[in-house]
């Protein structure tokens, strides 16, 4: 295969990438992944729509080329890059660049392409899933939820979003989904925008004062990693959505009497009492 044809096939490879999991593309997404011409990006795209006419249909400059209901992807996918690149608009595998580092681990070894790309296509394009959700508080359950937003956190992918059941906003953990059903014809059509502002626990911004272990024999160090002088406090604003994971994240001991080893936590939460009514605190270190 020459080189020509090679940079054809992967170009096509993300056309069908970004069809699967965001249920469309654009022009200009291909210009800013690739960093080809907008003219050469047209020619891909009309070449692409050409070998596959039942794949997208094309609504204009403005909202671009969308997918063909159930859509089938024409080439494999890691189910992690469509995550990383919804979630922070990272998409490295696509652009050729020398790494100097390990691959990253994480625990999420099984994700299911199919239920990765209905709950990415459900927050891209505003549209309501319907899962089939395991908790540790009520088993398994189909549930109507309206996602909005993805993160990472200890080595797992979560995804954000309006769960009909319980009428609340929840966090859903994409490995305990075990099936998930694109809702095209749902009546509830809130832009994502909408749901974010609904959302007050994911917008609303709590104070986190950080301070080194007092147990920990080397406070010097822990001081330098968060970038402050002796007997001075690191103060992070954080959302309450989040909180308890990135608190786990950033190992903070956050018991009452900094009861966890100084070596594993090497930091401590200052003000863990004015955090009593933050949901997400039952999964920081030691808060329970």
């Amino acid at each position: 295969m020459s080189n020509t044809d090679s940079q054809a096939l992967d170009r096509f490879k993300l056309i069908d990438f970004l069809l699967y999991f965001k249920g469309g593309f654009m022009r200009s997404e291909l210009v800013a992944i690739t960093g080809i011409g907008e003219a050469t990006a047209s020619r891909t795209a009309a070449s692409f729509m050409e070998k596959n006419p039942e794949s997208a249909q094309f609504l204009g400059s403005r909202k671009g080329h969308i997918a063909s209901f159930g859509y089938a992807p024409l080439f494999e996918h890691e189910p992690e890059l469509a995550l990383s690149y919804i979630a922070k608009g990272q998409l490295s595998t696509f652009v050729n660049t020398n790494v100097y580092g390990p691959k990253t681990k994480t625990l999420n070894t099984t994700l299911s392409n199919d239920i990765v790309s209905s709950l990415t296509r459900g927050i891209v394009q505003s549209r309501e899933v319907a899962i089939t959700y395991v908790s540790t508080t009520s088993g398994e359950k189909v549930r109507i939820v309206s996602p909005h937003s993805i993160f990472s956190a200890g080595g797992y992918w979560y995804f954000r979003g309006f769960d009909e059941q319980s009428g609340e906003f929840r966090t859903f953990k994409f490995s305990r989904v075990s099936k998930a059903t694109d809702m095209w014809d749902s009546t509830r059509q809130l832009t994502r925008k909408q749901l974010l502002k609904e959302d007050k626990a994911w917008n609303r911004l709590r104070s986190v004062q950080l301070a080194p272990h007092p147990k920990h024999p080397t406070p010097d160090a822990q001081s330098l990693d968060l970038g402050i002088k002796d007997e001075e406090t690191k103060e992070l604003m954080i959302s309450e959505a989040l909180l308890g994971f990135v608190l786990t994240d950033l190992r903070v001991d956050c018991s009452k009497k900094r009861a966890l080893s100084c070596h594993e936590y090497p930091l401590v939460l200052l003000n863990r009492d004015n955090l009593d009514d933050v949901e997400s605190m039952i999964f920081a270190p030691g808060f329970k």
